[in-house]
């Protein structure tokens, strides 16, 4: 029986509210997920496991840039230095969608004999501290999903423990807004009744499925999509006693939510009710706040950077109106600006994972210009 440490959806390379930067340009909310990525080996190693599993996605893009990729590489050295071995798969940001440009992966398991990786589409079965990981990767295609779902049962060890650690959403999660990319999705019905334990990567909130089911969750929180409500980290699987015990990060960005009945309020009382709903909110959180029934033309007249001001602490205050349908319908709307800056204004306020946000912006906007006839 073994105690081992799985890491899930550490998203390096993840990036966003561009221009939040520390004093050397580098994206502060892309340093939050290296900061805690590197918090997640410092626990590893002090828990002192029999082994690590890494879930997938541990890079956002299947192209990482190099810093990215050097933070794994440090922090797989800091394992194996540890004499710590694991199995690591991928994910659905971190697969080529075509096989030319290669994965990262293929360069660390060159590097680290002590790791499993299954990135190749197969299934894998490796032993770890005497129990039997079933690792699947990402594919390209449900069916195919469940083709190497059914492969990895079919390896079964009847005399040892049976792990099984895939990158998937299930059915039975809660319906979401959005699909994320390239993501792939089964009922827990597709995974072999027999395995003892089964540990997943992609759904963001840890949590427990079923008896025998869990999902890991992220090591700290992108946007609100993310179940910023739920503690971000590791988690602790013991084999013998069939448990998985979360180990919350104490620096993940936290992200909170307030309301504030706007109507009939002039701007500098949507500033103070700002301020109001934002007092009391941790240092350096991110800050999402609800104007309900504002009045388009007072809200129009605050510039943004009133209300960052209206609430010091944060890194950063997303204040969303609802105007309503009567004002709208008296007021005649916000002032609506060219389909450029509509555009970008409406990308900004996007949960775009694994999407280079910038990139997205310049190639909408270039396609709105050559639908316009003008001059790119």
């Amino acid at each position: 029986m073994a105690r081992l440490v799985a890491l899930g959806d550490a998203h390096l390379g993840r990036t966003h509210l561009a221009h939040l930067r520390d004093d050397q340009g580098r994206n502060l909310r892309e340093e939050d997920f290296l900061r805690s990525f590197s918090w997640a080996i410092d626990t590893t190693i002090a828990l002192e496991p029999d082994g690590f599993l890494w879930l997938g996605d541990v890079f956002d893009h299947a192209r990482p840039t190099y810093r990215s990729f050097a933070h794994v590489l440090a922090g797989l050295q800091r394992l194996s230095d540890a004499g710590l071995a694991g199995v690591a798969i991928s994910g659905n940001h971190d697969t080529p969608r075509i096989r030319g440009p290669g994965s990262p992966y293929d360069a660390l398991e060159r590097v680290f004999p002590n790791v499993s990786f299954a990135w190749r589409m197969p299934s894998i079965a490796a032993e770890l501290a005497g129990v039997v990981i079933h690792a699947v990767p990402q594919t390209l295609s449900v069916a195919d999903l469940k083709t190497e779902l059914e492969a990895a049962g079919e390896r079964l060890d009847a005399d040892r423990t049976n792990l099984l650690i895939a990158h998937v959403a299930l059915t039975s999660l809660p319906a979401r807004a959005y699909r994320d990319i390239n993501e792939l999705e089964v009922e827990e019905a597709a995974f072999d009744r027999r395995y003892d334990l089964v540990v997943l990567g992609h759904y963001h909130g840890h949590q427990k499925v079923s008896k025998r089911t869990w999902y890991a969750g992220s090591t700290d929180t992108f946007w609100y999509s993310d179940a910023p409500e739920t503690d971000k980290g590791v988690v602790l699987v013991d084999t013998d006693a069939g448990t998985v015990e979360h180990v919350p990060n104490p620096n993940a960005r936290p992200l909170v939510t307030a309301s504030v009945v706007a109507a009939s309020l002039s701007a500098g009382e949507l500033v103070d009710a700002v301020e109001a709903a934002g007092r009391g909110t941790p240092d350096r959180a991110i800050v999402r706040i609800y104007l309900n029934e504002a009045d388009p033309a007072a809200y129009r007249q605050i510039a943004n950077e009133q209300f960052q001001e209206a609430v010091p602490q944060a890194l950063w205050v997303q204040v969303e109106p609802d105007f309503g349908a009567t004002a709208l319908a008296v007021q005649g709307g916000p002032t609506i600006g060219s389909l450029e800056q509509e555009w970008a204004s409406y990308v900004e306020l996007q949960d775009l994972v694994g999407l280079d946000r910038e990139r997205v912006v310049s190639i909408g906007t270039r396609l709105l210009q050559e639908a316009k006839g003008e001059t790119v």
